[in-house]
């Protein structure tokens, strides 16, 4: 085996493609970095990585070993953090997209402390995919389109989306019981424009400018906006059904629009060697099985 620091710059350095991201990460110089990358290649007899002024590639022999050596490490520093803090060897760390949290799971985490009580949760919320390299998350659901690099993705939730709005909007001088009276009301856009003109185009509605209307990025404070009559919201079922069997929303068309943004379970190859990442994901997907 080479030297075992040798091995940890080449992870660094592979997985940044950076001599001098890999030294500020492991706190050591640029030159220590080069100098443990020529003791690993001069072990191995072979070229790790091809120099070029401004950047670095890998070589066929550095494309081979550098997903081998990334998986030993998460496997040595599972093991280390089970032994050395047996107390939270089963707490999970979880991402979640805020209003999948809120409307869809939350309601059904009972039935996974019930199955696997062993399990303690450590919930966090934000839009954006998990950079798993620099956050200490074991596993996400993440919404969009299911192309993130470096991880395993398994599709969770699609959904529909179709317009809501408060009850008293079919009640007065241009009530909601024809599609072209949506250009009598502002439109309400969750993070960009791009649901509407699709839902619009769909519905065979001209005239109506989509890109007008308000923005807002949390999808919790969209729908209350619709339930408060600022405007019109596209709701989805997990996400408003609850809203609308109490009758604080109304859906005045049955046309629905199913795009390619879903609700995703994320996270890398190496944490499924963790049984509580495991057992985690099965849950989700069971749920919609």
């Amino acid at each position: 085996m080479p030297p075992l620091n040798s091995l940890k710059c080449f992870e660094a350095a592979g997985r940044l493609m950076s001599f001098t991201a890999a030294a500020k990460e492991l706190n050591v110089t640029q030159a220590a970095i080069s100098h443990q990358i020529k003791v690993i290649e001069g072990f191995l007899g072979l070229s790790l990585f091809q120099r070029y002024p401004r950047r670095l590639a890998l070589t066929e022999p550095g494309k081979a070993l550098l997903p081998e050596v990334i998986e030993a490490f998460d496997r040595l520093s599972l093991a280390i953090g089970a032994l050395g803090n047996e107390q939270y060897s089963n707490l999970l760390s979880v991402r979640l997209a805020p209003s999948f949290a809120a409307k869809w799971l939350s309601p059904r985490l009972k039935y996974f402390w019930l199955q696997y009580p062993e399990i303690d949760l450590c919930l966090y919320h934000a839009h954006a995919a998990v950079d798993f390299e620099r956050e200490e998350i074991d596993i996400a659901v993440t919404y969009g389109k299911g192309d993130w690099p470096g991880v395993v993705v398994d599709k969770l939730l699609s959904l529909d989306f179709f317009p809501v709005c408060a009850p008293a909007f079919m009640h007065n001088d241009k009530p909601l019981n024809d599609v072209n009276n949506l250009r009598y009301y502002t439109l309400l856009h969750d993070a960009n424009y791009e649901c509407w003109h699709g839902w619009l185009n769909l519905a065979g509605v001209e005239g109506i400018n989509a890109d007008k209307g308000t923005i807002i990025d949390d999808t919790n404070v969209l729908i209350q906006a619709a339930i408060d009559g600022q405007g019109i919201a596209l709701g989805s079922t997990p996400l408003v059904e609850d809203h609308l069997e109490a009758g604080r929303l109304i859906k005045p068309f049955d046309i629905e629009l199913v795009n390619d943004f879903c609700y995703y379970v994320v996270c890398p190859q190496s944490h499924l060697k963790n049984p509580a990442v495991i057992a985690f994901k099965e849950w989700l997907l069971s749920l919609v099985e």
